[in-house]
């Protein structure tokens, strides 16, 4: 869906949603995906008709309202080639069975519909500015209304809440760092109280553990600037996260040695000999990313030859 809005967010979403998994057990975070679809001209707004009379207590989660059917409304829109809203909807018409359960097709449809004017409707918002806080809140405040026209209030919660919570954490995060009239220990103050106010305890426990994998990035250029020993990383690193967190930073360590190793003989190879080096030092997955990083390494090279003596 358009994202004019959150763009220049993308980075802090990323963190939040990937925990550092040497951290916690050594699992590594699904990669965030992300849909596309070509969008047809806007149709009028369409009431917003509550999806509340399903059959479900009122009391209970409505199990259609969820944030993953938005994500399956964007598998559904991912490559359409309808011309107009009308050919768009036959296709969902189509689609919606290998997607839903039959008994949520008719509320489902209804739904997408709606859906697909509100995307068309964001479009209409102006692009983001990350270094105007002020414009954010405003855009935000924006989308809600477009919302509002679309979608009834159980349904904009449902659907849209975690998403506009953690957007609006956002907002103020970046107000509160570009306040200077606040001291660094009332800026940790602030952000503290934000995180309590927008931010659920599964987001807090993410975003803690992307900050904390900032902090091992950084500290991992130190020590190779300083050209410190394995022992030597592995003794500041037990220190400050634990021996476990050390062993699996270690063994990050070796692995990035070994590619890099690797990556040194095909880059100094000639090119009839790199198709049988790709084939004998990379897996089909690590070959997909061999002309990124040699683009990358060319990229430092450079970078480091302009840098002063």
């Amino acid at each position: 869906m358009p994202r004019k809005l959150l763009w220049p967010l993308a980075t802090a979403v990323v963190l939040a949603a990937g925990a550092a998994w040497w951290l916690a057990d050594g699992e590594e975070a699904p990669a965030p995906a992300v849909a596309s679809a070509a969008l047809p001209a806007a149709s009028s707004a369409q009431p917003a008709v509550s999806t509340a009379a399903s059959g479900t207590s009122p009391h209970a989660p409505d199990p259609l309202l969820t944030p993953a059917l938005l994500r399956t409304f964007e598998q559904m829109l991912d490559g359409s080639q309808a011309r107009d809203r009308e050919g768009l909807m036959a296709e969902m018409r189509a689609k919606i069975d290998r997607y839903l359960p039959p008994e949520w097709r008719v509320r489902a449809l209804g739904l997408l519909e709606r859906y697909i004017d509100y995307r068309t409707a964001l479009e209409a918002l102006p692009a983001a500015s990350i270094g105007d806080p002020a414009g954010l809140r405003r855009i935000l405040d924006a989308r809600a209304g477009i919302r509002s026209r679309y979608f009834a209030p159980e349904e904009v919660e449902a659907l849209f809440g975690a998403e506009e919570k953690f957007d609006r954490f956002s907002v103020e995060k970046l107000e509160i760092e570009r306040n200077a009239n606040l001291t660094p220990e009332q800026k940790r103050q602030a952000l503290a109280k934000t995180e309590e106010t927008w931010l659920t305890p599964e987001q807090r426990a993410d975003r803690t553990a992307s900050v904390a994998q900032l902090a091992v990035g950084e500290q991992t250029a130190a020590l190779e600037a300083r050209g410190a020993s394995p022992q030597e990383r592995f003794e500041e690193r037990s220190k400050q996260y634990g021996h476990e967190a050390a062993q699996r930073l270690a063994a990050l360590d070796q692995q990035e040695q070994d590619w890099q190793s690797r990556l040194s003989r095909y880059a100094a190879a000639d090119e009839a000999t790199r198709a049988q080096l790709q084939a004998e030092l990379f897996t089909p997955q690590e070959a997909l990313r061999l002309q990124a990083a040699l683009e990358m390494r060319a990229a430092d090279a450079r970078k480091k030859a302009a840098a002063p003596p």
